[in-house]
């Protein structure tokens, strides 16, 4: 079965989207592979309001995380230690603007389109807007092209998932293992984080069905299985979680695609 470069799940989706790109998507995804690794820790709070209860939640640093890392995932969490303590999605979300630009490009430019150059998957250049504006952006390499279409490819796999989760769940691992951090592109998925996270252990040890090693890129190299939990992310905490990036205002719907 073929694997990916070892690309994080931001990195995959500037990589699959070049030239043009949602920032705010960027870091969604971001922070949601940090979590799923244990390198970033979400916490939902429940609120009783006249109506209903609400699901705040909490984004931030665990406190056992290991240094140094690499550049993308350090950048991550530079904005979330400095939204802290309390975490709020809002205030990770201004310090997002702080650290990467009101409308967010930073997160592209210095961040993941440097990180694609340095495995040969993307090259600057520099695109015209309307014919008169001249923007700096990325565009993919043949490399890149390549690696592009194992994605799509991957993704397509990836899909079916959900069927193995309960006969076959080594086949899922290795569907999941092929695919590394960019999983969390495929949102078929998301309704079943929390059934592909309990699926995955092996009842006897705890660990992961499959004992490969996991290359997510965001350590730069092969990660232990056994670290990454998707039950972290079940439907309801995916849900808040989703809704508290769009109530700070960095829903992907906002942003448009920009240009890179």
């Amino acid at each position: 079965m073929q694997t990916t470069a070892g690309l994080s799940a931001p990195e995959a989706y500037l990589l699959m989207s070049l030239p043009g790109c949602v920032p705010s998507k960027a870091l969604k995804l971001g922070f949601m592979g940090l979590v799923a690794q244990g390198i970033l820790q979400l916490d939902i709070e429940d609120r009783a309001g006249l109506i209903r209860t609400r699901h705040i939640p909490h984004l931030r640093v665990a406190a056992d995380l290991l240094t140094p890392l690499p550049p993308v995932a350090a950048s991550y969490v530079k904005v979330v230690r400095g939204a802290e303590p309390q975490g709020l999605i809002k205030d990770v979300l201004a310090q997002c603007r702080r650290e990467y630009g009101g409308n967010l490009l930073g997160v592209m430019r210095p961040c993941l389109g440097p990180a694609l150059m340095a495995r040969g998957l993307a090259e600057p250049y520099r695109r015209r807007i309307l014919g008169v504006f001249s923007a700096h952006s990325f565009r993919r390499t043949p490399a890149g092209e390549s690696e592009k279409i194992k994605l799509e490819g991957l993704m397509r796999d990836a899909r079916s998932i959900p069927d193995y989760l309960d006969r076959d769940p080594a086949q899922a691992a290795a569907l999941v293992a092929a695919l590394g951090g960019a999983i969390l592109l495929v949102e078929e998925l998301r309704p079943h984080y929390r059934a592909l996270g309990l699926a995955l252990r092996d009842r006897d040890t705890g660990g992961y069905v499959d004992a490969t090693s996991w290359d997510t890129g965001d350590h730069g190299g092969l990660f232990d299985f056994s670290g990454v939990d998707f039950s972290c992310f079940d439907s309801g905490a995916f849900d808040s979680f989703d809704a508290g990036f769009s109530d700070g205002g960095g829903g992907d719907g906002d942003s448009g695609s920009s240009g890179c």
